[in-house]
């Protein structure tokens, strides 16, 4: 076998791999979607204050056939927030209109709550309480914010 189709062979193989990777797959990985989130079910905290231990979360939508993907989050006024850049062309964006059951990960934790979109969006009322926990967005000014961000309010489920 000459070098050339052992570099095939591994590049079949490892495609694959990927492959299959990608069907069982529950969480996201960085940039990449995940299904149903793993972890353990708690209760709906009264206090958001340990998601600033974590730069990142997951947020699972669409029960029926679960889409989940990694996010910042922040609280503010005691109540977590999960923006989404480019809000209109995302299609977690577009499962949380339909259906605004999410389960988000948190450490190795799931909470069960409802996400509500934040309109109008006023971000500058959040940009102390986005500031202290990604400080390199203290600094930013209006005209450095995204035109199409997205926000999202956490809440409770209820019933």
């Amino acid at each position: 076998m000459n070098a050339l189709n052992k570099i095939a062979a591994g590049v079949v193989g490892l495609a694959l791999v990927a492959g299959i990777a990608w069907f069982f797959r529950s969480d996201p990985i960085f940039m990449i979607s995940g299904k149903q989130l793993s972890g353990q079910a708690a209760p709906y905290p009264r206090d958001w204050g340990f998601s600033d231990d974590y730069s990142t979360i997951a947020i699972e939508t669409n029960p029926g056939d679960p889409h989940s993907v990694t996010t910042l989050c922040f609280v503010h006024e005691g109540v977590l927030y999960v923006p989404a850049q480019g809000g209109s062309s995302k299609q977690w964006t577009q499962f949380v209109l339909d259906d605004p059951r999410v389960r988000l990960k948190v450490g190795k934790k799931i909470f069960h709550a409802k996400a509500e979109r934040v309109l109008p969006l006023n971000i500058l009322e959040y940009k102390d309480s986005l500031g202290s926990k990604y400080p390199k967005m203290k600094d930013r000014s209006p005209e450095e914010v995204p035109e199409d961000l997205w926000l999202f309010r956490i809440r409770p489920m209820i019933g």
